[in-house]
């Protein structure tokens, strides 16, 4: 076992009693009665699947009182069993999304692209630099770090990934990118949205709404032109980070728009460009028949590369096809509180985090903390505010609101949420449990002031950590009004609450779950995680690593490594 692996092995096992509070996390935000103004009733905290009443059965097949937190494991497997049944649970299927497989042409030229720094526009950026399979599909950053990469000595290093990389263009090197770089594992089974904000989105009849959509005179977006038919979500997403100045653009081609980067692009690999001879028309060809190099093409085979990454063979997903030793007696009784009604003594996380992936992918209002240089919105007094889906829709009552996660593989997705503020489930948990004082604890904040000293749990993100070492820092200085504007969400989240603004899915008060609950939730979220996610032996087949740089299509691959200088 390599170091990377080694490092990811001890992070699941770390995780334990961790993993199951995201999901707590998240079991919170469920859908329910409205909360704050009309709507159409989504709300983060009902019960399941479209808003029905799961029963959390006891040995003799009646609902169990709510609010014990003593749950008898021993009778786990036939409790489940019928919740199982009740529920009709099944296990994620790849065939019923007809995903690829990783041996698919098409899969494995879009491998090769998401590692071309080419498709950078200052050649020092690719795909995975946000999104490495050994990262956990992400980078293991709070906030990416795109164009620009130095490490810690100022020194150019682009196939530096994770901790120990920094933004060179800024100022006390901040990275410029406002969101958690999500996981792509398990991206095919996205049929709605993707982003944070489901910018990128699908409709009835197959049209695909993209930042590229024109807008009618309601306001509403239609189906992107540029899009070819039969396009996937994945492929639509794919032609985006290249398009955006922070992530891969840097300052090639500015004032363009979108389809002319793109158009500039595709002449890197298509030999028209005499700065750039490669070998790339030939594995088009093999891919698509012909050695035409287009960027519907380039965003489809990456589209193709990311779907097939599909890490679903867990111990759940073991247990659902029968094998009954699949999970413990622990995780079992953790189940039945993921996906039994609160009303019922469980804990209803299956309302915001149900299907393939558990996650609804639709977007709740939960008060996360706001970090980083966020999305340029007003909220009164700053301007470095992210209103999440309203930016994408203008519908007010979607504001702070953010797409659910999956919590597929959660192991090693930290840290989390969409500034990666957390970087424990158990600070997660606590969030649900009271915002507010989780934000306040977050800051070290006492009577309105936070960040008195760098103690912060904030303040120990390793992120936050490298930048305050790397230029003799201190963390206030860092993101001085991260705090205001995480408590201008918190009183939005209050004011919906109260009624006094209009919020289309808000999170509602809550009793806690008990310690033992959380235990019982924390085993089951370890029964979530496919072994192959930290196995680099297993996860090769997706990677371009240093052996395959004489075989590479060009002489610009991400061949990536960490600051240690060891291979991902």
């Amino acid at each position: 076992m390599n170091n990377n692996e080694m490092k990811l092995s001890r992070l699941l096992i770390c995780s334990g009693l961790l993993f199951a509070t995201f999901f707590m996390v998240s079991l919170y935000a469920q859908e329910g009665p409205r909360v704050g103004g009309p709507g159409n009733g989504q709300n983060a905290g009902g019960f399941g699947n479209g808003g029905q009443n799961p029963r959390g059965l006891d040995n003799s097949g009646q609902g169990r009182q709510p609010g014990n937190p003593n749950d008898n494991i021993e009778n786990s497997q036939e409790n489940l069993q019928a919740l199982i049944a009740e529920r009709e649970l099944a296990p994620a299927n790849s065939q019923n999304f007809n995903l690829p497989n990783i041996s698919d042409p098409k899969a494995q030229l879009g491998k090769q692209l998401f590692f071309a720094k080419n498709l950078g526009g200052e050649q020092d950026t690719a795909c995975a630099s946000c999104h490495h399979p050994m990262l956990g599909g992400g980078d293991n950053l709070s906030l990416p770090v795109g164009v620009a990469a130095v490490n810690e000595f100022e020194q150019n290093s682009h196939d530096l990934l994770g901790i120990g990389r920094f933004n060179g263009n800024a100022i006390n090197n901040l990275p410029s990118v406002s969101r958690n770089s999500p996981t792509i594992f398990n991206l095919g089974f996205n049929t709605r949205g993707l982003f944070w904000d489901s910018r990128v989105e699908s409709r009835r009849g197959g049209a695909i709404l993209t930042p590229d959509s024109p807008v009618d005179e309601q306001g509403r977006r239609l189906r992107d032109p540029n899009l070819p038919q039969g396009a996937t979500l994945a492929a639509a997403q794919a032609r985006f980070p290249v398009t955006t100045p922070d992530e891969m653009r840097g300052q090639f081609f500015v004032d363009s728009n979108n389809q002319d980067i793109r158009s500039a692009l595709t002449n890197r690999f298509n030999n028209t460009d005499n700065e750039f001879s490669s070998n790339w028309p030939s594995l088009f060809a093999q891919a698509f028949g012909d050695d035409e190099v287009t960027f519907n093409r380039i965003a489809e085979a990456i589209g193709e590369y990311e779907r097939s990454m599909v890490f679903i063979n867990n111990p759940w997903k073991n247990y659902l096809d029968g094998d009954d030793n699949a999970l413990t007696q622990e995780q079992k009784a953790g189940a039945i509180l993921f996906f039994g009604g609160r009303r019922e003594g469980g804990a209803g996380c299956a309302g915001c985090h149900r299907g393939p992936t558990l996650s609804s992918d639709r977007h709740h209002l939960v008060a996360y903390p706001q970090l980083g240089p966020g999305k340029g919105n007003d909220s009164g007094s700053n301007t470095s505010n992210d209103f999440g889906r309203e930016n994408v829709n203008s519908n007010e009552d979607e504001r702070y609101h953010f797409r659910a996660p999956t919590l597929l593989n959660i192991a090693v997705t930290a840290p989390y949420g969409h500034t990666g503020a957390y970087q424990t489930l158990e600070e997660v948990i606590g969030h649900y449990n009271n915002p507010e004082e989780a934000i306040n604890r977050l800051f070290a904040a006492q009577d309105g002031i936070a960040l008195s000293d760098d103690n912060a749990p904030i303040c120990q993100l390793p992120q936050i950590q490298a930048l305050m070492q790397k230029n003799n820092q201190s963390c206030q200085s860092l993101y001085p009004d991260a705090y205001e504007n995480s408590m201008a969400v918190v009183n939005h989240l209050q004011q919906a609450r109260d009624g006094d603004v209009e919020a289309r899915s808000p999170l509602r008060r809550r009793r806690n779950l008990s310690p033992i609950q959380i235990a019982h939730l924390a085993s089951f979220m370890q029964a979530l995680t496919d072994p192959c996610v930290v196995n680099r032996e297993c996860l090769a087949p997706w990677i371009v690593e240093e052996s395959d740089r004489a075989s590479y299509p060009d002489s610009m691959p991400l061949v990536a490594h960490d600051k240690s200088g060891s291979s991902l």
